[in-house]
């Protein structure tokens, strides 16, 4: 028998909440110097907005939340909402000319990835609050010392499809090495976006596949965990 899910206090959904919050922030304080129809897309969050409760206080087990007609419509309002976006990004050449605005930007494709990865969570997880963010594997490719910081460094890292720019504490972190990292929340830091957070502390093997990691160290899900939990407890 499939336990139903207490979905009022799943991490999956409150990170989905939150994220659709993060959403709301930019259209409602048009945080972005760009030429879009930010009615239409409060229209579209308004929406999604509507039938986040019904999919927060469903009850039922995460696949039957993956089924839910409200969870899928969420879904296709945010995809709705980032090809109106992508759509003005493009046809301006859009791009940030402040770290407010590149911290508002990489915010809201950080929402997006929460809400396309929805339904694959619900569907291949369990509850466990540090899958509702991405744990990926990523190689540094490029690492260098944050001018006026004592022990912070800038590493740019790829996980084989895109590049991430990690700002972090790790002393004698090089080229070529491996991490596990969390894709969270962005967060400005000296002058620079962080869109990641490396996990565990030690790097991994030379061998270990980029990408979405397989059988995550206690180590690894347990800071992945506590930096979940930092999310939801505004949201529950």
């Amino acid at each position: 028998m499939v336990r139903p899910l207490d979905t009022a206090k799943d991490a999956r959904i409150l990170v989905l909440e939150d994220a659709l919050r993060r959403l709301h922030e930019m259209v409602g304080n048009r945080k972005l110097k760009l030429h879009v129809d930010y009615s239409k897309l409060g229209t579209i969050l308004q929406q999604a907005g509507s039938l986040i409760y019904e999919v927060k206080y469903s009850y039922v087990p995460a696949p039957k939340v993956a089924e839910l007609d409200a969870t899928k419509k969420i879904v296709e309002s945010v995809a709705e909402f980032r090809s109106i976006l992508e759509e003005a990004i493009k046809t301006a050449g859009y791009r940030p000319t402040s770290l407010n605005e590149s911290l508002c930007l990489s915010d809201v494709f950080y929402a997006f990835r929460i809400a396309e990865a929805l339904i694959r969570k619900l569907q291949n997880y369990d509850d466990e609050p540090a899958y509702a963010v991405d744990i990926i594997v990523v190689e540094i490719s490029q690492t260098q010392a944050l001018p006026d910081s004592k022990n912070l460094s800038e590493c740019r890292c790829t996980d084989g499809s895109r590049i991430w720019r990690i700002v972090t504490n790790i002393q004698g972190v090089k080229a070529g090495s491996k991490f596990a990292c969390a894709v969270l929340p962005p967060v400005g830091m000296m002058d620079i976006v962080s869109e990641a957070m490396f996990l565990g502390g030690d790097s991994l093997p030379d061998d270990t596949p980029l990408g979405p990691i397989e059988n995550p160290t206690s180590s690894i899900l347990d800071q992945a965990r506590a930096q979940v939990l930092q999310i939801t407890k505004r949201m529950m």
